[in-house]
């Protein structure tokens, strides 16, 4: 009766704690964090992908930051260097604990760990005047073109390889790139989705160019965090769960088209740049081509009129 009772006492002392550990190990995180405070970092001006400009961030990923802050019980803490590039390059080495927007095989990333899967996509458009656009079949076409982009976006890797291949200006600002546009010295513009339907809506150009329904690449944006970060192993894994549930990503975008919904309501009314005036009045008139047209053709994103179809 000794020994067994021996046998028992080594079950308890020995065999429960180990089991208990190996649990632990099997979900390979910290039930919290030890810190009540984490830095974050995101695009530079870039509203609504992400703006920190005022000392917080503000954009399309603010209310999962917030449900995932009330989730894991932190203060988020903006940490913004002297330039994008030193804020991501200073990010991965601690500085900061999540990066909010980061686009895969992209240099300036290597050095942090992606969460899967992407927030969001940020896809790439096509811009021209109503009365050119449907001339353009295939993506080849506008070789032969000349194009434009804002010097303020940001692109994966892929999408500036792909670029070299198109005769293309960097434009500083709205005005001006829209104005070349608008008076015929350039034939298109390369602009991602979400970025650029809020500059054209803020410049009152929107109904006098066209944007493209289909895509002209996608950029599937992550959020990131630092491979050193003292939180990595908790963020990590809450971080893909969370993620990793459609009601979540659905939210995320949801959260996108009501920033453009809302940005469209301040907007309605506004008076397009003086600009316009030099532009052929037929320009902003003639209709467009859609029928055998691809670039025209309907997406999962676009379906029409700005936002028609974007809960699709």
């Amino acid at each position: 009766m000794k020994n067994l009772w021996k046998i028992f006492l080594f079950v308890i002392a020995f065999v429960l704690p180990c089991t208990q550990a190996a649990s632990q190990v099997q979900f390979g995180v910290p039930k919290k964090m030890s810190n009540s405070i984490l830095r974050i970092s995101s695009f530079y001006d870039y509203y609504p992908l992400g703006s920190t400009a005022s000392g917080r961030y503000e954009g399309l990923l603010d209310t999962f930051l917030k449900d995932f802050q009330t989730f894991a019980n932190f203060s988020a803490e903006m940490y913004r260097g002297q330039d994008y590039e030193e804020t991501i390059r200073t990010g991965a080495k601690g500085r900061s604990d999540i990066i909010l927007g980061m686009y895969s095989d992209t240099s300036i990333y290597g050095d942090l760990k992606f969460i899967y899967p992407a927030a969001i996509d940020n896809p790439v458009h096509l811009v021209m005047l109503p009365s050119k656009i449907s001339a353009v079949k295939k993506i080849s076409d506008l070789k032969n073109m000349k194009g434009a982009i804002d010097s303020r976006e940001y692109w994966s890797d892929f999408v500036k390889d792909q670029m070299q291949n198109f005769n293309l200006e960097k434009i500083d600002n709205s005005y001006d790139l829209y104005g070349k546009l608008l008076r015929g010295e350039i034939d298109y513009i390369f602009t991602t989705y979400w970025f650029g339907s809020i500059e054209m809506m803020k410049l009152g150009v929107r109904d006098l160019v066209t944007l493209s329904k289909k895509s002209i690449w996608s950029m599937p944006v992550f959020i990131g965090i630092s491979k050193i970060s003292m939180e990595r192993d908790y963020l990590s894994h809450n971080l893909t769960q969370w993620l990793s549930r459609q009601e979540v990503r659905d939210k995320i975008k949801n959260r996108a088209i009501e920033i453009l919904q809302k940005v469209e309501e301040e907007t309605r009314g506004t008076v397009p740049p003086s600009y316009i005036l030099e532009q052929p009045k037929e320009e902003a008139k003639t209709p467009v081509e859609e029928k055998n047209n691809p670039l025209l053709s309907s997406s999962p994103l676009l379906g029409g009129p700005l936002l028609n179809n974007t809960n699709n």
